[in-house]
């Protein structure tokens, strides 16, 4: 949805099904990708720079605007 310019969706996360809140470890963790896709101005790319899983067990969301 990022990448598609879709943000609204993602504002209410659990309209999007069951299994979309179990995706967010803690409420902490998702106000900054909020406010992340906020800034974005409408030239601006989006991109998802990391990929992969740290150690077997360890992945978060890291989201590059411009």
């Amino acid at each position: 949805m990022i990448l598609a310019r879709e943000h609204q969706p993602l504002v209410k996360c659990e309209a999007l099904g069951r299994e979309a809140p179990l995706s967010i470890p803690t409420p902490d963790r998702f106000p900054p990708l909020l406010y992340v896709i906020a800034s974005r101005q409408p030239g601006d790319a989006a991109g998802l720079p990391v990929d992969g899983v740290d150690g077997g067990s360890v992945s978060l969301l890291a989201v590059k605007i411009g």
